[in-house]
């Protein structure tokens, strides 16, 4: 009897052995388990700034671009008032004819509602006519302020509307 008591004993210390193991292990899992969670909520909450640090730049690049895009236009508006066909101008810079012509009645949209107010005319040395002179004489067109119209061509001081042919 006392050699089963023995063994009932070593069973006994292994079982309680094996459990202490076991309970270590459930710990080590369950901060395992909170360091996972922690790591996903830093990820999400990262994922989450990056995702508004795209839009907003995004929403910079598209105002940057839409005053670019202006600029652009105006450019094309003074050239084809100083004469230039739409398709001179399409040919010029490399681009579509139709995105042109947008760019045309765009401008002259704006210049509509522009003309009703009292707003002055950037006459600075980056003014859209400083740029189209730049943009013609890097083009070998002549410079629209000073060149005179073609024959035949509006009178781009003339009411009206412009060349958009």
């Amino acid at each position: 009897m006392g050699e089963l008591a023995a063994a009932r004993d070593r069973v006994d210390a292994d079982q309680v052995e094996r459990r202490r193991r076991e309970d270590e292990a459930f710990a080590r899992y369950a901060a395992a388990d909170l360091d996972a969670q922690k790591v996903t909520a830093e990820r999400d909450t990262a994922l989450a700034d990056l995702d508004q640090q795209q839009v907003r730049v995004r929403d910079v690049a598209e105002t940057k671009l839409a005053a670019v895009e202006e600029r652009q236009r105006a450019v094309l508006a003074e050239l084809n008032s100083g004469g230039r066909s739409a398709e001179d101008l399409a040919a010029v810079f490399g681009l579509p004819l139709k995105r042109v012509r947008t760019q045309l009645r765009a401008a002259k949209a704006g210049d509509a509602t522009t003309n009703g107010h009292d707003a002055a005319p950037d006459r600075s040395p980056t003014s859209a006519s400083a740029t189209a002179a730049r943009g013609a004489a890097a083009a070998g067109l002549p410079d629209a302020a000073t060149a005179s119209p073609a024959p035949g061509a509006p009178d781009p001081d003339a009411e009206g509307a412009a060349t958009v042919s």
